[in-house]
């Protein structure tokens, strides 16, 4: 299909969905209680969340969007837009929140707005403000397998400021809470401060983004999927999902590798037909490049990408990291 073909069949989607989904939302029935049959897609804003989300719940999966949004969810209203928590400490209100979220009982607007089926039997939670408890759900619902998915920090910047989002509020999100300062923060608020132009801020908050999941969790402990080895290598990378999450992806889902996700903007590469894995490298000045890669490298991060298109670490068979 050619880009502008693929554009029109997306706009066209994009005007029937919501009609479609609000008819979804008042009729399905979700009755599978079982935490195991609910899997956590993690990451952060424009890493692929959503993409991933919908390859893993193919035609028998709901989807629930975003469950952890403290500004769309009353249950939450207390907790910071990025919220912290240790993985030992006590929250009695968000760990029954969280239940409500994994054995499927929740049910709110903003919550259900991409399902898509009317009898689902399992669930996909598809969350971008999870990283930084992503510890603290693993230590409260175990059986619950996680996925967090990475994509390279000069992509997911480039994206950012092509949508205009917000740099400074969620910056100030991560600075208000102490315990994150202590734990994790201290020693890179030089470079949080010093960060001046677009890119470097939204560059940091991909740093914290990263940061703490991958100091929190042990080595082993956390499946990381790359979005460019996802992109470049779906039979492998389907099969390692499928060794975490215990459940088979369908035939089509390597399909839907190649369609628009609901999330999906008109300049995405999925629409435009360029290069996803090498497209922001031809949208980005060196210059541009280089400010984000010493943000990135002032947090000790950069062994993910350095100055690559492709991740630098080793996730084949079972072998992950961590950050000490």
């Amino acid at each position: 299909m050619t880009p502008s073909r693929r554009q029109l069949r997306w706009q066209t989607q994009r005007l029937l969905r919501p009609a479609r989904r609000a008819l979804l939302r008042q009729l399905y029935r979700d009755d599978n209680r079982r935490l195991a049959d609910s899997i956590l897609v993690a990451g952060t804003a424009r890493s692929g969340t959503t993409w991933l989300g919908d390859i893993l719940a193919g035609e028998n999966g709901r989807i629930l969007f975003e469950p952890f949004h403290p500004q769309k969810i009353d249950a939450l209203r207390d907790l910071s837009y990025f919220p912290y928590l240790r993985p030992d400490e006590p929250n009695a209100q968000l760990a029954a929140y969280g239940r409500q979220v994994f054995s499927g009982t929740v049910r709110h607007p903003w919550i259900d707005r991409e399902i898509g089926q009317l009898r689902p039997t399992f669930r996909v939670i598809k969350e971008i403000r999870a990283n930084l408890f992503l510890k603290w759900l693993h230590v409260q619902f175990p059986e619950v397998p996680q996925l967090l998915i990475v994509r390279h920090p000069c992509a997911v910047a480039l994206s950012r400021r092509q949508l205009g989002w917000a740099t400074d509020s969620d910056i100030l999100a991560f600075l208000q809470q102490r315990p994150l300062l202590d734990d994790h923060l201290a020693p890179h608020l030089e470079t949080i401060n010093r960060a001046q132009t677009d890119l470097e801020k939204h560059a940091s908050i991909w740093c914290v983004s990263h940061l703490v999941p991958l100091r929190q969790f042990a080595p082993d402990e956390l499946t990381i999927i790359f979005y460019e080895n996802l992109c470049l290598h779906p039979e492998r990378e389907l099969a390692r999902i499928e060794g975490v999450v215990k459940r088979p992806c369908p035939l089509t889902t390597l399909e839907s590798l190649t369609k628009p996700s609901p999330t999906t903007v008109a300049s995405s590469a999925v629409l435009t037909g360029d290069d996803r894995v090498t497209q922001w490298q031809k949208r980005l000045s060196a210059a541009e490049i280089k400010e984000i890669l010493d943000i990135v490298a002032a947090f000790g991060l950069d062994y993910l990408y350095r100055d690559s298109a492709l991740p630098q670490i080793e996730t084949t068979g079972d072998r992950q990291f961590g950050l000490s």
